[in-house]
Order: structure tokens, then sequence, then C-alpha cells
């Protein structure tokens, strides 16, 4: 089964350009924003985007 609220999660990240933006636009903790973007990957098998120290 497809997961939408980290698909949506991870146009968010790329829109605004940070996982820190996107936590605070759809109002959740930066951790779940994280977490949502790796679960997308993970099924995927692939990954979407780098990420800096």
């Amino acid at each position: 089964m497809f997961d939408f609220d980290a698909m949506a999660t991870f146009v968010e990240v790329v829109q605004l350009g940070s996982f820190s933006a996107a936590a605070k636009a759809l109002r959740l903790p930066r951790s779940t924003v994280s977490q949502r973007v790796a679960r997308l990957e993970a099924s995927l098998g692939v990954r979407l985007l780098e990420r800096r120290l």
C-alpha cells in the first residue's frame, strides 16, 4: 500500500528546500518529517534526498 503521508511530506520538503521548513509548514516535529521521508525511501529502495550535517 502506498504511503500518501510520506509522499506529501517529501513533496513539501522539496518545495520548501529543507526538513525544518517542511516541519514548520506541516506543523510536525522535524523528526516526524525525517522519518516519513526515510520510510518513503525505504519503500522505494532509493535515496531521494542528500542529507547535510
